[in-house]
C-alpha cells in the first residue's frame, strides 16, 4: 500500500497542551486530515497503555510509536519491538550515571504519587505512564541546576553500552538504539508516502523524527524559545 502524504506528530507540548494534556485546540486540524484522508502517526515517549487510549479519544487508528521508538503498535494491535528490555535498561542506568557523573532517579524507584508529582498527570494516568517497556524516564538529581554537559555525558555512556539516553520536556530517557525517527521510516518503509511526510515535535527527543521528514516544523515552547 502507497499513501499520499502523511503527518506525524509528538504528543506532550505538541499535538497535547504542555500543561493541560488536552488536545482540543487541535481538533479542527485532526477533522481536516481525517476527511483529506491524511494519516496522523502519533509519536511518544508514552507508553502504549497511555496511548491507545489516547488514540482512540483523538480519533487515530495507528499506527502508533511508544516510548521514543522502542516499538511500534499497529491498528490490528500487533506490536513490532525495536527497542530492549526494560531490565536491560534498569540494569545499566546506574552504570551510565556514574560514568557522566550524576545521579539519577529512575521511573521504577518513584512512587505513583511522585511521577504524577512530576509529570504533572492524574494519578490515574501516572499508573499508566509506570508501565514501561522499552524506555526508562529518569531524572538528574545530581549536580543541581542544568549543567549543559550532562545530556552529552549520559549520552556517550550510554552509547558506550549500545543504549541511548535522550531529554524530553521534563525526563531524560534511556532507550535502546532505537528512536522516533527510525520508527517512522520503519513505518514509510512499510507504506511508502508519495506525497511529504510531515513531522511536529517540540523537545530534544523529537530531532530524530524531524530529520526523518520531509517537512519539519518545530513547536515553540509558549514563551517563544525551542529546545
Amino acid at each position: 500500500m502507497r499513501l499520499g502524504a502523511l503527518v506525524a506528530t509528538d504528543l506532550d507540548g505538541t499535538l497535547l497542551d504542555r500543561e493541560t494534556y488536552g488536545f482540543a485546540p487541535a481538533r479542527p486540524a485532526i477533522d481536516a486530515l481525517r476527511r483529506a484522508g491524511v494519516p496522523l502517526v502519533l509519536c511518544s515517549s508514552k507508553t502504549q497503555a497511555e496511548m491507545e487510549p489516547l488514540a482512540a479519544a483523538i480519533g487515530v487508528r495507528g499506527p502508533l510509536v511508544v516510548e521514543n521508538g522502542g516499538a511500534i503498535v499497529a491498528s490490528s494491535g500487533a506490536v513490532l519491538v525495536l527497542g530492549v528490555t526494560r531490565d536491560r535498561l534498569l540494569g545499566e542506568l546506574p552504570g551510565v550515571a556514574r560514568e557522566a557523573g550524576v545521579r539519577a532517579r529512575s521511573f521504577a524507584e518513584m512512587s505513583v504519587a511522585e511521577v504524577a508529582s512530576l509529570t504533572g498527570l492524574p494519578e490515574d494516568q501516572a499508573v499508566l505512564a509506570m508501565r514501561r517497556e522499552y524506555d526508562e524516564p529518569f531524572v538528574v538529581e545530581d549536580p543541581p541546576g542544568r549543567d549543559p554537559e550532562v545530556d552529552a555525558r549520559l549520552d556517550r555512556a550510554a552509547r558506550a553500552r549500545g543504549l541511548r539516553v535522550t531529554r524530553g520536556g521534563r525526563l531524560h530517557h534511556l532507550t535502546g538504539p532505537v528512536d522516533k525517527g527510525e520508527a517512522l521510516r520503519a513505518i514509510t518503509r512499510a507504506a511508502p508516502a508519495d506525497g511529504d511526510v510531515i513531522g511536529l515535535g517540540d523537545a530534544a527527543n523529537d530531532l530524530p523524527l524531524l530529520l526523518a521528514v520531509t517537512r519539519p516544523i518545530v513547536m515553540p515552547r509558549s514563551d517563544g524559545t525551542v529546545d
